[in-house]
């Protein structure tokens, strides 16, 4: 077995030439101190206006729009604000190991640049900050070269220090500005940066639409399909669901056909419009046959997406979910009477102090009015099914008018009707339908719903 420790000798000899070899290529230093590559006030991270990336052929754009980090070239993109700010610190932060004078080297000045991959650069960075009154915005130019043996690389600052000389620093720059995928620099939020108050959301499909919107602080109201009160807690919900709405991949750049991806035309149309800002998300076929997912793209960027059905399944609203399952929005406080018609028999209530008086009537009769009473718990009973619980279902459909049983008004305390609550009784299963003038069906199974005088416990008074 000898001639394995032939075998193994020679490697290692192979090993030690090839390193000997990398070490006499290396450029001889003209000085071995630590020290700043940069000043580490030359730039201010949290002042940046914009950072210009060039690498593997191509030219990153990044501009800062108020509060946000954008990419503009190659393609439109919202990036990361703290990567942004990385990028800066972790320049400033770079030592130099050594300088090293690219003239004194063996070949000349041009070899030792070419050789440190400094000619043409392997990459620049151009740190601008924005302006100031009575001062220029100050900017940083910096070319990284190639990396060499452990973890070192080579960079250079422009207009600091003699033209041929450049510096050998640690690599941790050239990881996160050259080796990293600029993807990862990009926000995967679908709705970047909503404000504090969203205002309206809008799906549409096809011929469908589905809208709902607010004034300010205002509560949320559906517009479409129908008109009537969204709500609160879905609404918020959605909202929520929205802001934490994230891609899961990056799928193309300006791709040149977007019909691939069903996104022209869309199959839908998600807007998101807040403090005046409206983004349009656009959502197109499935990522393959049988997948949920989705492809997407947000309206005047050009970067498709993959959506996952995680994220889509709660911010596509359904109309049934958003509108309010409770038959009137009035609040009890701010009833002073109710009107019951019920066939040709109508009831009068009347809020007292701490009693309900009633009065007894038939629509198109002769007999009088009778003046009573209704027990106060029965009322609370009404007031709590209009007002508090929430239907079982609801549809969009017009009130039933053949199955209708009784009508109950709402008025304030200066006898103005404030809100009206139409009540039928579907033939085919004698579920209650309640329905307040919006077009929608509250559908409610055992419910309870005084609505006769009986039911009230009136008695008349003596």
């Amino acid at each position: 077995m000898k001639w394995w420790r032939v075998v193994i000798a020679f490697a290692i000899a192979g090993a030690l030439g090839l390193v000997a070899v990398r070490f006499s290529d290396a450029p001889k230093a003209a000085a071995s101190t630590r020290a700043p590559l940069v000043a580490r006030d030359a730039i201010d991270p949290e002042r940046l206006a914009s950072i210009e990336l060039d690498r593997d052929g191509v030219h990153y754009s990044f501009e800062r729009r108020g509060t946000s980090w954008w990419q503009t070239k190659p393609v439109l993109a919202a990036v990361d604000g703290w990567s942004m700010r990385q990028l800066a610190t972790r320049l400033l932060k770079v030592e130099s190991v050594r300088v090293v004078d690219a003239a004194a080297q063996p070949g000349g000045e041009a070899k030792s640049l070419s050789d440190a991959g400094l000619v043409p650069p392997t990459a620049r960075i151009v740190l601008k900050e924005e302006a100031s009154a009575g001062a220029s915005p100050r900017e940083l130019t910096i070319d990284l070269g190639r990396r060499t043996l452990a973890g070192r690389a080579y960079a250079r600052v422009s207009g600091s220090g003699p033209t041929g000389s450049y510096h050998v620093i640690d690599s941790a720059l050239h990881e996160f500005a050259v080796e990293r995928d600029p993807k990862e620099y990009r926000r995967r939020e679908v709705f970047v940066d909503l404000g504090e108050v969203v205002d309206r959301i809008a799906l549409s499909s096809g011929s469908n639409e589905l809208v709902v919107a607010r004034q300010g602080r205002g509560p949320f109201r559906l517009e479409s399909p129908v008109k009537s009160r969204a709500d609160r807690a879905q609404c918020e919900e959605l909202v929520d669901a929205l802001r934490r709405a994230k891609s899961s991949g990056f799928v193309a750049d300006n791709p040149v056909e977007l019909s691939a991806y069903g996104l022209s035309p869309a199959m839908a149309r998600l807007e998101v419009e807040a403090g005046g800002k409206k983004q349009t998300l656009l959502i197109g076929d499935a990522v393959s046959i049988g997948a949920q997912d989705r492809f997407g793209m947000i309206e005047g960027t050009s970067t498709v997406v993959r959506l996952p059905a995680a994220v889509l399944a709660p911010i596509i609203p359904r109309v049934e979910r958003l509108i309010d399952a409770v038959a009137s929005g009035v609040r009890a406080r701010d009833i002073g009477g109710i009107e019951i018609a019920a066939g040709t028999k109508r009831i009068s209530l009347r809020r007292e102090v701490d009693r309900w008086t009633a009065t007894r009537s038939e629509q198109g009769g002769t007999a009088e009015a009778v003046a009573g009473s209704v027990e106060t718990k029965a009322v609370d009973g009404l007031l709590t099914a209009l007002l508090e619980t929430r239907a079982g279902s609801v549809d969009i459909a017009p009130f039933p008018a053949d199955q209708s049983i009784a009508t109950v008004t709402l008025l304030g305390f200066a006898n103005e009707p404030i809100d009206t609550v139409r009540i039928a009784r579907r033939a085919s299963d004698s579920k209650l339908l309640l329905e307040n003038g919006d077009g929608v069906l509250r559908v409610h199974g055992a419910i309870e719903l005084p609505i006769t005088a009986e039911e009230l416990g009136f008695l008349p008074k003596h």
